[in-house]
């Protein structure tokens, strides 16, 4: 009969373990999903603010917390509750509005450099094909 006893406090014990482990890799989950929405937000914010954004500084942190999400996601295999959906569905919504912003700010700079490309072009055409400049003629 102790033997018994003993053998349901191995399995009562393991799941009180698995459990703690996996509500572990429930809060790594959901902490990768919050500072993901952060970065993004954080680069949105700089993108509406038309301030100087370092693409490559935000670049290489998005990287980062993607990276860590798609670690924590595969190891957080449990059904995911209605709280974790809607933090999923709020880092999609960032994720869409911040992607509208790049789109924005790229297409700004395209107007940019196609303006740039036809002064340059125009400089260049001016002389009749001569490289020297009118005051040198």
């Amino acid at each position: 009969m102790a033997g018994h006893r003993h053998s349901e406090e191995k399995v009562s014990g393991a799941g009180f373990r698995n459990d703690h482990a996996q509500e572990a890799r429930r809060a790594a989950f959901i902490g990768c999903v919050d500072r993901l929405t952060r970065v993004i937000e954080r680069e949105s914010d700089a993108l509406r603010s038309r301030a100087n954004v370092d693409f490559e500084d935000f670049n290489a942190r998005k990287t980062h917390a993607l990276l860590e999400f798609s670690r924590a996601s595969r190891a957080y295999s449990a059904p995911r509750s209605s709280a974790i959906e809607a933090k999923i569905e709020s880092l999609r919504s960032t994720l869409v509005e911040n992607g509208k912003l790049l789109e924005h700010r790229l297409r700004a700079m395209r107007e940019i450099a196609g303006i740039m490309i036809c002064t340059i072009e125009m400089s260049e055409s001016d002389g009749t094909y001569s490289t020297r400049s009118s005051a040198e003629r």
